[in-house]
């Protein structure tokens, strides 16, 4: 029996797991479930690595798509003994029916052929099954008997210090160092998306070069805004009345080529979050016990609570209904949509200050 299970945030838990891949400990069945897909293809890469670091990975590795094809296909290639090698590395990705989602097809799978296997895994092979999404649904008989013979990795977002530190990792990775307030202004530039970031801790640490130092400055002049921190920043700005800012962040999005609906849309989420937050914090919730109530990264949540201060329960309800009216003229056709908005973000003083 090889029942394991480890949350990212117990970071003894995760390390040992990857400590035991390096020193070549395998198990032979793997369960990665969560949200954080980015961490989990990183799992997968250094499985990759340490499986087959003496053998041609043409032959001992095959990667199979669970949407479009039977799990009866990873069990065949489980099977299969290894070609030059020691070990063969299965991995079966989109395996939704493990959730209580059906994923974005209808294949039918024979779980009974799946459990047989893991029952009794070919000592040779290692076998990947990846879900991504938040948990599995523990009512179902393939993941209640699946959970007593594989170990279960689960990939849930990184609390706000795990997050700083995997962006020094990264940057050192490449080569180069990074300031601290500079990975506050990379997470409040690029968001929360590990696979952006990922990008950007490349890019930053190739310009500042081996043995450089990331700084702020740095940040400010190669790193483009993410578009959930444009809505930050002009939300912000009608918070604070600042119609002329407001403004000009819009004008900015429609020259990304932004949408002006997905644009109003984006602020009414915002001002949704704001109002959740302030009704949950108001009934003494902490902020990581409202991010986990909402669905959502801690940052978001504390922004929203921030901006929150800017703003009264009946103001955000005003301007919530009021973008619904704004959404409703464009989608008739009542009103055009770039004018739509432009309308309504130089009208939010009345319901600012309501």
């Amino acid at each position: 029996m090889y029942r394991t299970h480890c949350r990212l945030g117990e970071r003894s838990l995760y390390r040992e797991i990857a400590k035991q891949i390096q020193q070549g400990k395998w198990r032979p069945f793997y369960v990665l479930c969560g949200t954080e897909t980015f961490l989990m293809e990183e799992m997968i890469a250094h499985m990759k690595t340490h499986a087959l670091r003496d053998a041609d990975d043409t032959y001992n590795y095959s990667a199979l798509d669970l949407e479009q094809v039977p799990v009866e296909s990873l069990v065949q290639e489980a099977e299969t003994l290894p070609f030059i090698g020691e070990k063969r590395l299965v991995v079966g990705r989109n395996a939704w029916f493990l959730t209580g989602s059906t994923g974005r097809a209808e294949v039918k799978h024979d779980v009974d052929a799946l459990l047989a296997y893991a029952q009794s895994p070919l000592d040779s092979s290692i076998v990947v099954l990846t879900v991504p999404h938040a948990k599995l649904d523990e009512r179902k008989k393939v993941v209640k008997q699946l959970k007593k013979w594989a170990t279960v990795v689960r990939f849930t977002p990184l609390e706000r210090g795990e997050l700083r530190a995997w962006i020094k990792r990264k940057v050192s990775q490449f080569g180069a160092r990074i300031e601290a307030d500079a990975v506050e202004r990379l997470i409040q530039l690029v968001g929360t998306e590990l696979r952006l970031i990922y990008q950007e801790c490349i890019k930053l640490a190739t310009y500042v070069g081996e043995g450089g130092v990331v700084t702020s400055r740095h940040i400010d002049d190669i790193v483009p805004r993410s578009l959930e921190e444009d809505i930050f920043k002009l939300v912000d700005c009608i918070g604070r009345t600042d119609i002329e800012g407001a403004l000009g962040v819009f004008y900015d999005l429609l020259k990304k080529r932004e949408e002006p609906l997905k644009i109003l849309s984006l602020i009414a989420r915002q001002f949704r979050i704001m109002l959740q937050v302030k009704e949950l914090s108001s009934r003494g919730f902490s902020q990581k016990q409202v991010a986990s109530m909402l669905g959502l990264h801690p940052y978001p949540v504390k922004i929203a609570s921030q901006q929150g201060k800017l703003f009264s329960e009946q103001a955000l309800r005003a301007l919530l209904l009021e973008a619904n009216h704004a959404d409703y003229a464009i989608k008739s056709g009542y009103k055009d949509k770039t004018l739509a908005v432009e309308w309504y973000i130089m009208r939010v003083n009345r319901w600012v200050k309501a």
